[in-house]
């Protein structure tokens, strides 16, 4: 057998077009796979789609930062610390049934509140806390409390 030039051309010509219909085969099926996923008939639609579903991320995504910020604000303002002291202010009574609680926010505001336990009653008393501070006069515990609160004890 001997093959000439344009034999030669010739099977080469095939061999190329026989390559070529399978990679073009095997990209058909890949687009009809990537076309028919989902609702879309081309690929100006697929587009159009993933900018929709990207704008509406974006909007979840702007009302979740907003939900952020509102909730840090919030959160600014609730009891982010407290500080208990347990005491016994009579000889009296025993076991440390009276105690102090100052409940803080993230800027030492809120209140200190007291319990004093006696055999006739208990007594509860509450004052107000501003930056660490009292108008009212603080017993120690009570002051100790508001320390305890302020440097997370």
């Amino acid at each position: 057998m001997n093959f000439g030039i344009s034999e030669l051309v010739a099977l080469v010509a095939v061999f190329a077009a026989g390559t070529t219909a399978v990679l073009v085969f095997r990209l058909s099926r890949r687009l009809d796979a990537f076309f028919h996923g989902g609702k879309a008939e081309d690929l100006e639609s697929i587009i159009a789609e993933v900018g929709k579903r990207l704008r509406a991320t974006e909007e979840e995504f702007k009302r979740l930062r907003n939900d952020v910020a509102r909730i840090d604000v919030m959160a600014g303002n609730a009891v982010q610390k407290v500080g208990v002291v347990r005491f016994n202010p009579f000889e009296d009574v025993g076991g440390d049934q009276s105690f102090a609680v100052a409940l803080l926010d993230s800027e030492d505001n809120g209140a200190v509140l007291s319990s004093l336990y006696t055999r006739e009653g208990t007594r509860v008393y509450a004052k107000q806390v501003v930056k660490g501070q009292s108008r009212h006069h603080l017993s120690r515990e009570e002051e100790e409390a508001i320390r305890r609160a302020i440097q997370r004890e």
